[in-house]
């Protein structure tokens, strides 16, 4: 008695994960802010149906607090690679500053999700404290490497707000700088030289 051949079955797809949802929100964002971020037209990118969308989140709002919150997770989780290894003080505050105004510079989408995130915040509650979350974390982490090579606690927390803003102004300016590089490299040792030799004369 002759077999007949078993069909193959078509592969299932995996079901999308809560993580695939918040990626699609960001890449959303990036492109045009938390305005862009909607149900219809993320199940449609994912290829999906709305029904995937709430066996994850309750509602649109849930999605956005969720995505701020991964937000704020990972800022947060980026300070732990921002620490001093028990080499020399001032080289390793230069590996420091070479970390934050260059790698996330250049991380273009990283930048605008950022920006658009900081856009949202001076309208939405849960996003300004989200922001303000992590400008102090950031604040608090710089201050606390620069006791390092200053006494003084408040001049350190000076240097580190001097540090934040002209991080945050470099990722918004150098991103499309036409010296790139070059410039970085200026800013860098600008920044080390006023901040690793204890910000000049006190």
């Amino acid at each position: 008695m002759s077999r007949i051949p078993a069909r193959n079955k078509p592969l299932e797809k995996e079901p999308l994960s809560r993580d695939a949802w918040l990626d699609a929100a960001a890449a959303a964002i990036a492109e045009g802010g938390f305005d862009n971020v909607r149900v219809l037209t993320l199940a449609s990118r994912l290829a999906v149906t709305r029904g995937s969308f709430y066996w994850h989140f309750e509602d649109h709002e849930d999605l956005l607090v969720s995505f701020l919150d991964r937000w704020r997770d990972r800022r947060l989780r980026e300070l732990s690679d921002l620490r001093l290894s028990g080499g020399d003080t001032e080289a390793e505050m230069r590996r420091i500053f070479r970390l934050v105004l260059s790698e996330p510079a250049w991380n273009t989408r990283q930048l605008r999700v950022e920006l658009a995130v900081r856009d949202f915040a001076r309208r939405d509650r849960y996003a300004a404290k989200i922001v303000e979350e992590v400008d102090r974390a950031r604040i608090d982490h710089c201050a606390s490497l620069l006791e390092n090579v200053t006494t003084d606690k408040q001049q350190a927390r000076d240097l580190a707000l001097l540090l934040y803003v002209t991080t945050v102004g470099g990722r918004v300016v150098l991103t499309s700088f036409r010296e790139g590089e070059a410039a970085i490299d200026r800013i860098e040792n600008l920044i080390a030289d006023i901040v690793a030799k204890k910000g000049g004369p006190t």
